[in-house]
């Protein structure tokens, strides 16, 4: 039996993840801890009672004696890093929610730490493994007969646009170079050049509340729309062969890679030049704080206290 830990319950995500981990024969979540960065004390007593989960954890330390994998889940992207290590010391699996990080800085540390503790990290978004991105990449024999890719998605510009950019690498995989973003109608419009010469156009912010994929290949376009039922279960099962120690073929900087598009697209829209993510500066970021103090106010004022 896989136990897993939840780390924050800030999101949707965390209700959400543990009724299909639990669906996963040979995986339970039974454990949690909340910094309260979201909901106030008592909500995580509340929320385990609702879930079944048998441990709340007082200190984020206990939870490396109970679990076996943890997931973080919180909305401050700048406190995801300090809070894995918690398990990375123990090199116990880890999962950390979609932005893993929000700084070059911490893109940098987090690559240091995993190979100083040899331990095994797991994230980003769901939108890298769903069905739909999986099957338009199966039906394309080589990536040589791939001319161009564009992926829209809703959201705000980093902490959801960026399920966007994971969804382009889950079917065109790693490898930017550079990124040149512009701004028409509201709407980012971000394209990023591989190594190889592939081209990929990121529309970010688009209003309509799903995702979509295009590829122009020598055969002609072909497209898909990413259905949002359904879309976690790919991405948690993967999951839970990570921890059991199968081959998935994931590998951190993935996501991390897809930060350094944002981290360079942001550079780009104020100085309207094309940025290598190389040469994106080391003091480069977004304010993960900010960010979930804001949602918290939101979600304090408009959202049931399940949401």
């Amino acid at each position: 039996m896989i136990r897993i830990g939840l780390v924050d319950l800030d999101t949707s995500h965390p209700r959400a993840f543990t009724a299909i981990l639990r669906s996963i024969p040979g995986v339970d979540v039974t454990a949690l801890w909340d910094n309260h960065d979201v909901w106030p004390p008592g909500y995580d007593a509340k929320f385990a009672a609702e879930n079944g989960i048998g441990r709340v954890c007082a200190r984020l330390e206990e939870m490396p004696g109970c679990v076996d994998a943890a997931m973080i889940l919180g909305t401050d992207w700048d406190a995801h890093i300090d809070r894995a290590l918690v398990f990375l010391k123990e090199r116990i699996p880890v999962l950390i929610d979609k932005p893993v990080v929000g700084s070059l800085r911490d893109c940098e540390r987090l690559q240091d730490l995993q190979e100083k503790y040899g331990s095994p990290v797991f994230g980003g978004s769901s939108l890298r493994y769903a069905r739909e991105v999986t099957a338009l990449r199966a039906s394309i024999a080589t990536r040589e007969e791939i001319a161009s890719v564009t992926a829209a998605g809703p959201g705000d510009f980093f902490s959801y646009g960026i399920h966007t950019t994971e969804m382009l690498q889950g079917f065109a995989g790693g490898g930017i170079r550079s990124v040149r973003a512009v701004m028409r109608h509201g709407v980012p419009v971000i394209t990023v050049t591989y190594g190889d010469g592939l081209v990929g156009l990121l529309h970010l912010q688009t209003g309509a509340p799903e995702w979509s994929l295009g590829a122009c290949t020598t055969g002609g376009l072909r497209t898909t729309t990413v259905a949002v039922a359904g879309l976690y279960e790919p991405f948690l099962r993967a999951f839970a062969a990570f921890c059991a120690g199968e081959p998935t073929g994931f590998d951190i900087a993935a996501p991390l890679e897809a930060v350094r598009v944002h981290l360079a697209a942001e550079i780009s829209l104020r100085k309207g030049t094309e940025v290598a993510l190389a040469a994106v500066p080391a003091d480069a970021g977004f304010d993960g704080r900010t960010f979930a103090s804001a949602y918290a106010a939101d979600k304090l004022r408009h959202a049931p206290a399940h949401a």
